[in-house]
């Protein structure tokens, strides 16, 4: 449901998040810190699409996102494993 505002693309911050790759919130913060125009219609956010898919092309650092996220899953799963660890000792105990 793309609009036109001054004969650019406008399109829902969550639909381009898709087209794009990246995650709802890279986007609210780069609309946020007024590195994306965006304009607000009844709650919604929509984001100009050509600075959108700039900014992701230039800024975006995809690479290191995608680290973090693996380091944040790796983390996750230690912990559990940490958890079970202890709830096991507790019921032998």
């Amino acid at each position: 449901m793309a609009i036109i505002v001054n004969g650019r693309p406008y399109e829902l911050l969550t639909v381009v998040c898709k087209q794009l790759g990246v995650s709802r919130i890279v986007l609210y913060r780069a609309t946020r810190l007024g590195r994306i125009p965006y304009i607000a219609i009844a709650g919604r956010r929509f984001v100009d699409l050509e600075a959108a898919q700039q900014y992701v092309a230039t800024k975006y650092r995809r690479k290191t996102a995608e680290a973090i996220k693996r380091a944040w899953a790796r983390r996750k799963r230690l912990q559990a494993k940490a958890e079970e660890k202890s709830e096991v000792n507790a019921d032998e105990a």
